[in-house]
């Protein structure tokens, strides 16, 4: 789980704690202990560990580090992400290469070495409710999402008989970090859904087996 710490991610892992799920919680730099004790009092493993996923070689190592610590690895779920509000015009070098290095090319090398070293179960690529708009704000956010849904279809087709691929497009779940208060009532209604929805769509992906290469839209 790539982003368990905190938000979508952090709820994901706790909900799979509560099902009877070990945990391997990659975190970046969020505080972890709260979200390590709750999952382990739910009667179930679980490991932090820390790496940055801008930097490609943390990424690729993580599958390894986790297969030293757990022998029986049926999921991956690819939630890390960041979402700066930056358009085309706007957007700094730093946040084009960050955001395609967290948003896209981490889970790439997270997937390939799943599939290398794991070689069964599923993998659940968190995107966004934007692969299916045109949105100018956000711009290498929304590219990085929408590279990461056509990677994941051709995962799907490449990798189906042994390791499954969809991915999870929510809409407006959660305000953005440093949101003011009311931004999620000014936000547009119609593409609103709550946590719970995507944990039921995170379920219905793990439990139905001839589901490959689709994108789950929870968005009202």
């Amino acid at each position: 789980m790539t982003g368990g710490a905190i938000r979508i991610g952090r709820a994901m892992a706790l909900h799979l704690a509560g099902k009877g799920f070990d945990i391997a919680l990659l975190y970046h730099s969020s505080e972890t202990t709260e979200t390590i004790a709750e999952i382990q009092a739910q009667g179930v493993q679980c490991r932090g560990y820390a790496a940055d996923l801008r930097k490609l070689d943390e990424a690729e190592a993580f599958i390894g580090k986790v297969l030293q610590d757990f022998k029986n690895v049926e999921l991956l779920v690819n939630s890390a992400a960041n979402f700066i509000q930056e358009n085309i015009e706007q957007t700094q070098v730093e946040t084009l290469v960050d955001t395609l290095n967290l948003n896209l090319m981490a889970p790439y090398l997270l997937m390939r070495e799943y599939k290398r070293k794991v070689n069964k179960g599923l993998i659940v690529n968190i995107l966004d409710e934007r692969v299916a708009r045109t949105v100018p704000t956000f711009a290498a956010y929304s590219v990085s999402k929408v590279a990461l849904q056509h990677l994941t279809e051709l995962a799907a087709v490449e990798w189906g008989e042994t390791v499954r691929v969809n991915g999870i497009a929510p809409g407006l779940i959660l305000p953005p970090e440093g949101a003011p208060p009311d931004y999620m009532e000014k936000g547009n209604v119609r593409s609103q859904g709550t946590l719970d929805d995507l944990l039921k769509a995170l379920g219905y992906l793990m439990e139905n087996k001839h589901v490959n290469g689709e994108t789950l839209f929870v968005t009202h």
